[in-house]
């Protein structure tokens, strides 16, 4: 398999879930491995068999039963597709304390005492732009500088 291959293998969510699966299991087999990624065996022993292919993941009979486990190339892309997935997951959770922030900053705008309780959506939209993406930065700016204008203003 060339590298367009690996990228169109793992760009799909079960076989990056079935190698994650294998590294955190104990003695992983196919069908386990299918329980646990919610897929069918055949699937999943087609998912295991390109993967052993290209040297991500090995297997050791043992009477009836192929054990699999993965290879230390295995191991560096479970973990990177770890990552991956929590980088994408990581915007959608700010995104949507941004859009509690924004709510709360409309609200508060209109009581007198908003003032006092606008500091800490400060400190969160501060995060957001520290941690954020583009777009996400950009928004979160925008609302602060909406906030900072109450607050002076």
């Amino acid at each position: 398999m060339h590298q367009q291959g690996l990228r169109r293998l793992f760009l799909r969510e079960k076989p990056a879930l079935a190698l994650i699966a294998i590294e955190e299991m104990e003695n992983a087999y196919a069908a386990q491995v299918a329980r646990r990624i919610d897929s069918t065996v055949p699937h999943t022993c087609s998912i295991l068999a390109e993967m052993q292919a290209e040297g991500l993941i090995s297997s050791r009979p043992v009477g009836r039963v192929n054990y699999l486990k993965v290879t230390d190339r295995g191991r560096n892309l479970a973990l990177a597709l770890r990552q991956l997935m929590k980088i994408l997951e990581k915007p959608d959770a700010m995104r949507q304390r941004l859009e509690r922030l924004r709510k709360m900053a409309s609200q508060e705008g209109q009581e007198k005492t908003a003032c006092l309780r606008l500091g800490p959506l400060r400190r969160d939209l501060a995060r957001i732009i520290e941690q954020g993406d583009g777009a996400l930065q950009d928004e979160a700016r925008e609302l602060d500088g909406m906030i900072s204008s109450l607050v002076n203003g």
